[in-house]
């Protein structure tokens, strides 16, 4: 795999001077957390190992995912021992409904529905589809921790949801499961150690220095996270013959913490870190919304219509609150890497399974030709400027 530079922009949102600076604001639109129930995890995948195991789904059993995936959805069900069975998804990532049906057979237990980008799937049709068949239904909310659709809160149509607070809020970890369907009772979670919770503070406050948003803040702090190597050498030797459960591990955190897409186990019952929790919930969610709907919209403007590539959902419905920009590719074997080499940031999922790729052609092209921009809350207007305008000039050399 090729090797490229650190982003010049921040991939994912950052603490900043603003991030809890604001009295915290609710939005007009709700989130997965109005749709049921809620346990908080580390990650969304994890969300989905509890899903499995609730359900009772392991050897034997089979789950549909769609072909378009990143393997953060597939490794849990690998882990479980059931089977993944992909469908296809169209051109606009729309689920393909009769090919839904042409891949359900008596050992599927469970549909699993992303809405892709923060953009909401066929809800209601999918929830008939289940009920009609006799499976449960999981939303994959990662991309949609806001959101509605026929003016019910995304999340609430499954019998389950996952959703993955890390990608739209400044935090080491975090994940959700929610219910309204079943009792989520079963899921008996401890906290994590102590170094887990210490780097839970320690690496939102280091990411924000790197990328310079703490201001007059940053300097008083910048001695302290100089000695975060001490402290982390002191914490190994301090867990040393201890049980605090997974830091027995090789990291402090789990690997969806750290751009990892596999699935750790010994993470399987850990809560979401008391860090990450506060920031979750002392964010100004009206601030958050806002400019990530403003950013998207801004991306649309400037490359609708611009000579090789394509916004792939250039318009943004009321009630959507978008967790990035993706954007199309027409020669990406060329682009893509230039565009990385100067400093750009760019996610695309390229790592499709053999059978997903054959099996969607559609998803084989979108694995490397479609890219994913940050559009989140913390981005500055020359950061969002700056990467329109390396596009733009990469496109049109």
């Amino acid at each position: 795999m090729e090797s490229y530079p650190k982003p010049l922009v921040p991939t994912s949102p950052i603490l900043s001077s603003g991030t809890l600076g604001l009295r915290r604001e609710r939005t007009d639109i709700p989130s997965v957390l109005d749709a049921g129930v809620a346990r908080f995890l580390t990650s969304g995948r994890v969300g989905i190992a509890w899903t499995l195991r609730l359900l009772g789904i392991g050897p034997g059993h089979k789950v549909l995912i769609p072909s378009y995936n990143c393997s953060s959805m597939v490794a849990p069900v690998q882990w479980c021992g059931a089977e993944p069975v992909y469908y296809r998804v169209s051109e606009r990532l729309d689920i393909d409904l009769d090919d839904l049906e042409r891949q359900l057979e008596p050992a599927v237990r469970l549909l699993m529905v992303t809405h892709y980008f923060g953009f909401p799937q066929q809800c209601e049709a999918l929830r008939a589809f289940c009920d009609r068949k006799g499976i449960a239904l999981l939303e994959d909310c990662a991309h949609a921790f806001f959101g509605t659709y026929a003016g019910r809160p995304l999340g609430s149509f499954g019998d389950f949801a996952i959703a993955s607070p890390m990608k739209f809020f400044p935090t080491l970890d975090g994940g959700c499961l929610v219910s309204a369907r079943h009792s989520l009772d079963g899921v008996q979670l401890r906290m994590g150690g102590r170094a887990f919770q210490i780097k839970s503070l320690l690496t939102p406050l280091e990411t924000a220095l790197e990328y310079g948003r703490l201001g007059t803040f940053g300097s008083i702090l910048r001695p302290i996270m100089q000695a975060k190597d001490s402290l982390w050498r002191t914490l190994k030797t301090l867990r040393h013959g201890t049980a605090e459960g997974p830091e027995r591990g090789s990291s402090f955190a789990p690997s969806s913490s750290e751009g990892g897409f596999g699935f750790d186990p010994m993470w399987f019952d850990t809560a979401m870190s008391g860090g990450s929790r506060y920031v979750m919930f002392h964010t100004s969610w009206a601030r958050l919304v806002k400019r990530r709907r403003r950013h998207y919209q801004r991306f649309a403007e400037a490359l609708t219509g611009l000579s090789g590539c394509r916004p792939l959902l250039p318009d943004l419905p009321d009630g959507v609150v978008p967790y990035v920009f993706p954007l199309l590719l027409a020669d990406h074997e060329q682009s893509f890497p230039v565009l990385k080499q100067r400093g750009v940031p760019m996610l695309r999922w390229d790592s499709l399974s053999t059978e997903a790729a054959a099996h969607c052609p559609q998803s084989a092209l979108y694995a490397h030709a479609l890219v994913q921009l940050p559009c989140h809350q913390e981005l500055l207007d020359d950061e969002l400027e700056w990467m329109i305008a390396e596009i733009r000039r990469t496109l049109t050399t």
